[in-house]
């Protein structure tokens, strides 16, 4: 795997053009799977495909 396969949470919301609480409810409904967490605030990671995949899915707000 290489550096850029992995996104932070930062660049995730930029890519899916969401915000970052949009974000945290994606992953506790499943809608995107974090690759991991890293660093002392154990901040996300994620699998570049795996944003680029979920970006291509339309989720309906409820």
């Amino acid at each position: 795997m290489r550096p850029q396969d992995i996104v932070s949470t930062r660049e995730a919301c930029e890519l899916l053009k969401i915000s970052r609480p949009t974000l945290y409810s994606w992953i506790g409904q499943g809608k995107l799977k974090p690759w991991g967490k890293i660093g002392g605030n154990e901040a996300w990671i994620f699998l570049r495909t795996e944003v680029l995949k979920a970006r291509g899915t339309k989720y309906q707000r409820i």
